[in-house]
């Protein structure tokens, strides 16, 4: 089981840091201080290590001295700046738990242990446990992430979650294409000729004929089109950016069929399945609803981080590194 730094849907983005102040007194072991609080190095530790795990799954251990941009940013740097952006987020969010009247129950706290002693079985040969990290560092970690969870929770309790159906009503369509272009001698992509136009429309004529007296639609459709990334789609207003095509399609019914709408390099065809599927509907308000709250709670967010002080300890953060972890 991989452990995630942060469970609050969104990203804490690009944070201010304060400079580290010289009369600062840090106690041992402290790589960052969040307010009042200062977190040991072994919480940058885990997230630094599991962050390098994940990394290391997808694209192999020699990524880390990849340079990302023009001024030699190696990705090792960039991805630890995120780690440590990401632990600020979640530290701020925490500190407000007391304030707002959240705590964690006795079943999560359990549930934190559970999930701690079982990630510390993962960890039987790494070199954090050389390094300091135990049973009650990981505690703390998962139960700083539940933790955060509820505080989102408690902060988005006042989010409008009334959305009409009106408002994500999401239309079920199927179509047919038959492309206007062609490759020349060369290699290049060539409009077709008027008199190719008006055969590819021809042509898409008797597909629809076709397609109206096919007993099973989606399988005529996935045999004849020539974009399959309009064969099936589910989209609501907006998705289309109001073009011309979304105002076509909005306007249809179930069971009906568009004459030929010309739209990028195709002709197309399109069948209503439905004008209203409730399964994506349902989706597409808890969507927006997750979208609300997300924009919500990071407008409080920003509010706290302009309250909260926020140091490192270089002498400390500065020597981990995560590609020797």
């Amino acid at each position: 089981m991989l452990l995630v730094l942060m469970l609050l849907p969104g990203g804490c983005g690009a944070l201010k840091r304060e400079e580290n102040k010289e009369e600062t007194e840090w106690i041992e072991g402290a790589m960052l201080k969040v307010g009042d609080l200062q977190i040991d190095y072994r919480e940058g530790l885990v997230y630094l290590d599991a962050t390098r795990r994940e990394y290391e799954r997808y694209y192999g251990t020699g990524i880390w001295d990849y340079k990302i941009n023009d001024k030699g940013l190696l990705l090792g740097n960039a991805v630890k700046a995120e780690v440590l952006d990401s632990m600020v987020y979640l530290k701020i969010v925490c500190s407000k738990a007391d304030e707002m009247n959240v705590c964690l129950t006795e079943d999560e706290l359990r549930e934190a242990d559970k999930r701690a002693d079982e990630y510390m079985k993962t960890l039987e040969g790494s070199r954090i446990l050389e390094m300091g990290v135990n049973e009650n560092v990981l505690r703390r970690i998962y139960s700083d992430n539940s933790l955060a969870r509820k505080v989102f929770e408690q902060a988005t309790l006042n989010v409008d979650t009334n959305i009409p159906n009106e408002y994500a009503k999401q239309h079920h369509f199927y179509s047919i294409a038959v492309g206007k272009k062609k490759v020349g001698v060369g290699g290049e992509i060539l409009e077709f000729t008027e008199e190719e136009k008006a055969a590819a429309r021809e042509q898409l004529g008797k597909l629809k004929e076709g397609w109206m007296e096919a007993k099973d639609l989606y399988s005529y459709a996935k045999t004849k089109t020539e974009d399959l990334t309009r064969l099936d789609m589910v989209i609501g207003r907006g998705d289309l950016d109001g073009s011309s095509l979304e105002n076509v399609l909005m306007g249809m019914r179930t069971g009906g069929f568009t004459d030929i709408i010309e739209d990028g390099d195709y002709y197309y065809v399109f069948y209503c399945l439905t004008e209203f599927d409730v399964d994506a509907t349902q989706e597409k308000k808890e969507e927006i609803i997750r979208e609300r709250q997300e924009q919500a709670f990071e407008n409080l967010y920003e509010k706290w981080h302009e309250e909260t002080e926020v140091l490192i300890n270089h002498a400390v953060w500065d020597k981990m590194e995560i590609s020797s972890l």
